[in-house]
């Protein structure tokens, strides 16, 4: 990793917090930035991600493999969310970057997951993640992404505790 992709993943990083509105730690800033660095240039797996993770978690894979295969959701869930929803819900994909961390003994990136998803999703504008359709930004919003709820509220819509998986709208 080189001098030049630290600062282009520290700007990124930083862009996409401005851009979310969405204060990370340091901790988490910090780690986020060498995650997308690590990345750049790097192929992230997106396909069959579930069956890679469900099968390091059968097999207690080593902390290093779990982190490695977190961060790849993590990015995945960003950047490839048209691609993975094919598949079923982004709040599926959330969970399970959130326990693959956990399986790798980290705490605060488990807890953040949802944050780092926004900041990277929201640095990434102009991708696929952007104009996406309401369908998923209300699976954002149930799965306890800040910026999917920003969006709805702007456009007058709250989401409840009382939504059904279907619709759950409330029209202010």
């Amino acid at each position: 990793m080189t001098d030049a992709c630290l600062a282009i993943a520290k700007d990124f990083v930083r862009a996409g917090i401005e851009r979310a509105g969405i204060p990370l730690t340091v901790n988490l800033e910090a780690y986020l930035t060498l995650t997308f660095a690590r990345f750049i240039g790097r192929q992230i797996g997106v396909d069959m991600l579930t069956v890679r993770i469900a099968r390091a978690m059968d097999a207690n894979a080593p902390r290093d493999i779990m982190r490695a295969l977190a961060d790849e959701c993590l990015l995945a869930c960003a950047l490839f969310e048209r691609r993975l929803t094919r598949n079923g819900p982004v709040r599926h994909y959330i969970g399970l970057g959130q326990a693959t961390y956990s399986a790798a003994a980290m705490t605060e990136q488990a807890y953040g997951f949802v944050h780092m998803r926004d900041v990277i999703a929201s640095a990434a504008e102009g991708s696929e993640t952007a104009g996406s359709d309401d369908r998923r930004l209300l699976d954002r919003a149930r799965s306890g992404s800040t910026a999917a709820r920003k969006e709805l509220e702007a456009r007058n819509v709250v989401l409840g505790p009382w939504a059904e998986p279907k619709d759950g709208l409330l029209w202010r």
